[in-house]
């Protein structure tokens, strides 16, 4: 520090020289003459040391803080869009394997209907194949029983007709016992040969 003062010291004593100099010489242009240069070199050093302190002490502090907080900004951005993309990493990974999930469900779902419909639709071909099968069975029974009443009836018709027959063609006595027993064996013989 005692450098500056010695300077300033100098300074002062160049000014105050110079105004007296500055006194007894006022001919010519201003910026020619010698005698104010002290003055000048004086208030140029001045402002110069006054603008460094201004510069060193209040702007430069300002913008190293501005840049501190802008430095610190763009970190802490950094370190939220990372945290982001980590966050969006699992959320999309989430999803994804809620898809697989969802996929697995549906898979499953879907096939549980399949095997229930496929059980359903066994169960009623069962139903209605069990329904056709007594219908059948009914109808093989009807056909069965209208078959032995028309057997019978064409016996009997039979046993009629040959009555009749053996009595206008022949003059033989018909015995309709021994008739029956014929008739009745050769329909049982003729039913056989089917």
């Amino acid at each position: 520090m005692s450098y500056f003062r010695k300077i300033i010291l100098a300074l002062l004593v160049l000014t105050n020289h110079s105004h007296a100099v500055a006194d007894e010489v006022k001919a010519g242009l201003p910026q020619l003459d010698f005698s104010s240069y002290p003055s000048l070199i004086f208030w140029s050093i001045v402002s110069l040391i006054i603008g460094y302190i201004l510069m060193n002490y209040l702007v430069t502090p300002n913008i190293k803080s501005i840049l501190n907080s802008r430095e610190t900004n763009i970190q802490n951005d950094l370190v939220k869009a990372k945290t982001s993309s980590q966050e969006t990493e699992k959320i999309r990974e989430n999803i994804i394997n809620s898809q697989l999930e969802l996929k697995s469900k549906s898979q499953l779902i879907v096939s549980q209907a399949l095997f229930e419909a496929k059980q359903d639709v066994e169960k009623r071909e069962n139903d209605i194949t069990q329904k056709l099968n007594e219908k059948v069975v009914k109808a093989e029974k009807k056909i069965l029983d209208t078959q032995k009443l028309v057997i019978q009836e064409v016996i009997n018709n039979a046993e009629e007709l040959t009555g009749k027959i053996v009595q206008n063609l022949t003059d033989i006595k018909y015995d309709k016992v021994e008739g029956k027993k014929a008739i009745k064996k050769a329909s049982r013989i003729m039913l056989m040969e089917k």
